[in-house]
């Protein structure tokens, strides 16, 4: 069966703002953080160039950022700079000369874009911080916003001169225009504050006048929140007739939508993890077409397959799905669905590292593909081996089977040992948790890549130092995990591991009182937590950091903790216990000399990420054997960590 009969509307073409597309699917404007001084770099045209190859019909390229005061990080493009043009027209014939056609996103982040480079405060509509704790804002006067509808439409006419074939307006997600729109951000009492006609009223001046001076060159569109998700903000009725009136504009030439605005946790759904359903808000969507009439109406959020997209498309309502983070998992998922290779597709499991690498002011990256970011320096097909090499494995968790996987591709003889009787490593009981099941879909994907290729894979086979010795590899990957530490609390010689409690039969938990110590502030930690609550136990979790689960993004941390709440979990953040006595443990407070105590405990727990496998990379290489740690052998860190090592190695060597 082909790809056109499977996904018959995926491979419909469509036109849209003047312009034929051949599929149905776009990537969404997202921010790469590829940017130097503000302006495009060879990586925005390597990564976008081969996700047009890859075969999608439009994409819609990075937010230009209007006006200074809206430059925010480094990594962002500047859309009122003339030095840019060059660079935006070398992606948007890159793109072109690949098939695919090209729009690019125009907005103002306002409140929430500190332009730390020239160390301006954020503007808004109001004084309003984003969330608590974060920069107050400057309230933007006449001339202020009169300066950014100017810088507006400077940026729509530096995008048609680049070669752009389309933009849309940003009146979603939290941004300037948004910010003016909500009630929750816009406190004004002037003509553009107050009741909901005086807070259309600047958002409109501005998609009004960029079409007036650029739409004859430039088609415009409008990027909209379906639902502002947050207390105070836009709420669906509120949205809805926002978008109406918007759609109205004369000119208006399409409609994306999408969920949220940016404060917390709304912003957290916007990029929904693992944790939702396959697209969880088609339904708000939808009922936007009674609002927009005969526009074409993109959305994006959670379409991690060609099927999911197929299935958006015949609600008849939507006309484009976009599929961002499933084309940074794999930018061949067309080419390969249409090569009938769907088995092949490298699966994006929504973790959220990419979107997470941007909170830290980094440049977009990929848990399931190193590569995103590095397409010039690592190859769609990685170089064939120079001179191959035996190469042993040890261990058949990611890091170590993303390893193993790209020696072998590349012609080594690679070897792989695993403790267990199946390879996956932690990713085998991760996926069991709640809400992580698409864990799985990682090692599934993994196992049945390195089994295409001509790697010897022992299950069953534990490694000591004599046996490695004994196989005489060129090189030997370390890929066994970490080494797990004893605890330190006075009396907990009763702690159970946190991978011993989830490796219990569920019903065992249901009315238990179960404190977690959280050392390790992971996914695992989190997992735990709402795994055995939702399983019947009543969760406390201690840790001594002031943020519960620090080294979880942020996008995905905020609706976590939300989903936690409503579970009924209790966080203790800035407590650690000082000594544990039966079923009571006995808690510091960082902030107080006073202790507290937890009485009544069924079970306490520890999550404890141990440490690297330095002790046998040290005698390994007494022996003279060449070592190549990864993953949580390397130190123990993140699963996104974890692959990129593997794959780093595999070329490596």
């Amino acid at each position: 069966m082909t790809a056109e009969t499977r996904y018959p509307l995926v491979f419909q073409s469509f036109d849209i703002a003047g312009v034929t597309v051949r599929n149905r699917i776009f990537l969404p404007g997202h921010t790469t953080n590829f940017a130097e001084d503000f302006l495009p770099t060879e990586r925005h045209v390597d990564y976008l160039r081969e996700r047009a190859a890859g075969g999608v019909g439009l994409i819609i390229v990075e937010p230009l950022r209007v006006h200074r005061s809206s430059l925010g990080r480094s990594g962002g493009l500047s859309g009122s700079d003339r030095r840019a043009v060059a660079g935006l027209k070398a992606i948007t014939d890159a793109v072109k000369a690949e098939g695919a056609h090209v729009f690019v996103q125009i907005t103002h982040t306002g409140r929430h874009g500190d332009n730390f480079v020239d160390r301006l405060p954020p503007w808004g509509p109001s004084a309003v911080p984003w969330i608590a704790g974060g920069d107050i804002p400057h309230a933007m006067t006449r001339k202020d916003m009169d300066a950014v509808l100017e810088a507006f439409v400077e940026t729509a006419e530096i995008a048609a001169d680049a070669g752009f074939e389309g933009a849309e307006i940003h009146l979603g997600h939290g941004h300037l225009l948004h910010q003016f729109l909500s009630p929750a951000s816009n406190i004004r009492d002037d003509a553009f504050g107050g009741s909901f006609e005086n807070r259309m009223r600047y958002p409109l001046e501005v998609l009004q006048t960029v079409i007036a001076e650029v739409g004859s060159r430039l088609p415009i569109g409008i990027r909209v929140s379906v639902d502002d998700l947050m207390e105070g903000g836009c709420d669906e009725a509120a949205s809805f007739e926002i978008t109406r009136q918007a759609a109205a504009v004369p000119g208006v030439a399409f409609v994306n939508a999408s969920v949220a605005a940016y404060s917390w946790p709304s912003i957290g759904h916007h990029v929904a993890d693992m944790s939702y359903p396959a697209h969880p808000f088609l339904d708000q969507t939808v009922r936007l077409r009674e609002a927009i009439g005969d526009l074409p109406l993109l959305t994006a959020n959670r379409y991690t397959s060609l099927a999911e997209a197929e299935e958006g498309l015949a609600t008849g309502a939507i006309d484009l799905i976009g599929m961002n983070r499933a084309h940074m998992a794999d930018p061949q998922l067309i080419v390969k669905t249409r090569a009938r290779r769907e088995a092949d597709i490298r699966p994006c499991v929504s973790n959220n590292f990419c979107i997470g690498q941007i909170a830290f002011h980094r440049p977009i990256s990929c848990m399931m593909n190193p590569r995103v970011g590095k397409e010039k320096a690592w190859p769609l097909v990685p170089e064939p081996a120079l001179q191959p090499k035996s190469v042993l494995v040890i261990g058949g968790g990611p890091a170590g089977l993303e390893a193993a996987c790209v020696a072998a591709e590349r012609g080594h003889d690679v070897t792989l040992w695993e403790a267990a009787g199946q390879l996956g490593g932690a990713l085998n009981l991760a996926g069991t948790c709640h809400g992580r099941a698409d864990l799985h879909r990682m090692r599934d994907y993994l196992e049945r890549r390195l089994r295409q290729t001509n790697a010897a894979i022992h299950l069953d086979r534990r490694a000591d130092i004599a046996a490695i010795v004994e196989q005489e590899a060129d090189v030997v990957v370390l890929a066994t995990g970490a080494v797990a530490q004893p605890s330190t609390i006075p009396g907990s010689g009763g702690l159970m591991p946190i991978e011993a409690a989830l490796a219990y039969d569920p019903d065992h938990w249901v009315g238990r009182k179960v404190c977690i110590v959280d050392i390790s502030g992971s996914w695992a930690s989190l997992s735990a937590a709402g795994t055995l609550a939702e399983r019947g136990a009543s969760v406390t979790v201690v840790t001594r950091p002031d943020s519960p689960f620090w080294d979880v993004n942020i996008y995905s941390r905020m609706t976590a903790l939300e989903r936690l709440a409503n579970l009924g979990v209790e966080l203790l953040p800035g407590t650690s216990p000082r000594r544990i006595d039966g079923g009571m443990m006995i808690l510091d407070n960082k902030y107080s000399a006073a202790e507290s105590r937890i009485k009544g405990l069924d079970t306490i727990l520890v999550s404890s990420r141990g440490v690297g496998a330095h002790r046998m990379q040290v005698e390994l290489e007494a022996q003279g054997i060449d070592v190549r740690p990864v993953g949580d052998a390397l130190t123990p860190h993140s699963l996104f960590e974890a692959v990129h090592d593997g794959h780093a190695v595999g070329r490596a060597i």
